[in-house]
């Protein structure tokens, strides 16, 4: 269901106790950070809590994908899940999506780790491809649906410190493929996939389990004073300056946040992907639906250098920096 500013106004105002007048400087305030963010409409799946709803919506992402790049379910040797939502402890969400896609054997398992979650779970497969050379293609996706763990019971300005966050989660599910051999289509050849975290801060964001989500917005914002310098490290690791990338697919939690970023390692904006005034903050999911939207938007060229990069709480950030092959797409 697509949700505008308005509607989400209009939910905090149906939880709100006080009078009209202290309600609108509440609803002025949600509108500024709505403002400062980008904000405009989130997707929202009404019916989160039914059985099978996180799953079905991988599996639908995972049809797509293959779909896209042409190939059999029968190549598939590897399925993970890297998402943050769960409609179970488990089994793995991964081993719902193998079965629902129709796979009778399969190596299938999740990974949590916030935000990150879908880079760490394509990390993971990265990996488990150089341990198993048997292993031909894994299936990565991620599926969030965070109605549940949404709250509009703001009451206060203040309560905004911790649950503003939470007015711009959209729901959202993608899927990558990873293979030893270039799709014919044209794809990322991974040059590295490199980890950054801070755990002192674990407890600035939280969804605790039975809870809502809580967020320390402002000091998790001051947290991206890690970023630039760890971005531009990492790049001169490969013997490449931020400037050599053509195209970068950060996570979106507000426009100005990723629009900030540039803006410190010195690059034209221009470079960025921008997803969140049309989808929110999709958690996981921000990572594949900005780099559906970059192949939608733009045209790729052999040789093209992308970076793929996402900060979570934890606190951590996962960079995945590769060159485009095949043909241009």
């Amino acid at each position: 269901m697509r949700v505008d500013n308005a509607e989400i106004i209009r939910r905090v105002r149906a939880c709100f106790k006080g009078t009209s007048d202290e309600f609108a400087v509440v609803a002025s305030a949600i509108e500024h950070v709505f403002g400062l963010c980008k904000t405009q409409v989130r997707y929202i799946e009404p019916d989160a809590e039914k059985a099978g709803v996180l799953g079905d919506y991988a599996v639908a992402a995972a049809k797509d994908c293959l779909d896209a790049n042409d190939l059999s379910l029968d190549e598939v040797d590897l399925v993970i899940c890297g998402g943050i939502a769960r409609q179970y402890f488990e089994p793995a969400t991964a081993m719902e999506v193998a079965a629902k896609l129709g796979l009778k054997r399969t190596h299938a398992f999740d990974v949590t780790a916030a935000c990150v979650g879908h880079l760490e779970a394509i990390q993971t497969a990265a990996g488990y491809l150089l341990l198993h050379p048997s292993y031909r293609t894994a299936l990565v996706c991620t599926a969030e649906l965070s109605g549940p763990y949404l709250s509009y019971d703001i009451q206060t300005v203040r309560d905004l410190q911790m649950k503003t966050a939470g007015l711009t989660v959209g729901n959202a599910a993608a899927c990558m493929l990873l293979r030893r051999t270039p799709f014919p289509g044209g794809g990322i050849r991974l040059m590295a996939i490199n980890t950054f975290t801070a755990p002192d801060h674990w407890n600035l964001c939280q969804v605790p389990i039975r809870g809502t989500l809580v967020s320390s917005s402002v000091e998790l914002m001051r947290l991206g004073k890690y970023i630039p310098p760890w971005v531009t490290e990492r790049l001169a690791a490969l013997g490449m300056k931020p400037n050599d990338v053509d195209h970068y697919v950060f996570h979106q939690p507000s426009e100005i946040m990723v629009r900030k970023i540039f803006d410190d390692i010195g690059v034209d904006p221009a470079k960025g992907v921008y997803t969140h005034a049309l989808y929110g903050n999709t958690a996981s999911a921000s990572i594949g639906v900005t780099y559906r939207r970059l192949l939608e938007e733009r045209t790729l060229r052999p040789g093209d250098k992308l970076v793929l990069g996402s900060a979570a709480a934890g606190y951590s950030m996962v960079m995945a920096t590769g060159e485009w092959t095949g043909t241009a797409g």
